[in-house]
């Protein structure tokens, strides 16, 4: 199987001084975690979530209006190709502790993006007498365990004195 027959084409796309605000509400709208922030050519630079937004307003003690999305966005990006092998996208996502993971072409613009919620939904149990699956539930799981595991070493205790 192959990235584009699983990536979600739909993707919102902002520009870097798009603010806070404007983003988390074309995400409630969009049904979505993630925005992609392209150039004025429409090539990806970097990538914000809802968490970005979240902890940026926690932590400036501003209001989301008074924040753009290029003081907080990831600029460090992790992609994949659409014609790229759905297994080394799953293994990026692990590796890299990403939920979701942007499609772009050679050029750097976006085509689509995989969420590890899209991975779960496509994901099949392999059953006897029929060949394995294309996308297994095992790699699947194995893949949202990689993501979720804490990225804090445990007994390490954060915000304490």
């Amino acid at each position: 199987m192959i990235v584009k027959e699983v990536m979600n084409r739909e993707v919102i796309t902002c520009s870097p001084d798009t603010t806070l605000e404007s983003a988390a509400i074309m995400m409630w709208d969009g049904d979505c975690g993630t925005v992609a922030v392209t150039d004025d050519a429409g090539k990806m630079i970097g990538i914000i979530t809802d968490r970005d937004i979240c902890m940026a307003v926690a932590l400036q003690h501003k209001p989301a209006s008074d924040i753009q999305v290029q003081e907080v966005m990831s600029h460090h990006l992790f992609t994949c190709q659409p014609d790229s092998d759905i297994m080394n996208a799953l293994k990026t996502m692990s590796f890299q502790k990403v939920r979701r993971l942007p499609v772009t072409n050679d050029s750097g613009k976006v085509e689509g993006i995989i969420s590890i919620e899209d991975l779960i939904a496509r994901a099949e149990r392999g059953r006897r007498g029929i060949q394995t699956p294309e996308l297994s539930y095992d790699d699947t799981m194995t893949t949202l365990k990689a993501i979720c595991r804490p990225h804090k070493p445990e007994g390490v205790m954060i915000g304490t004195d």
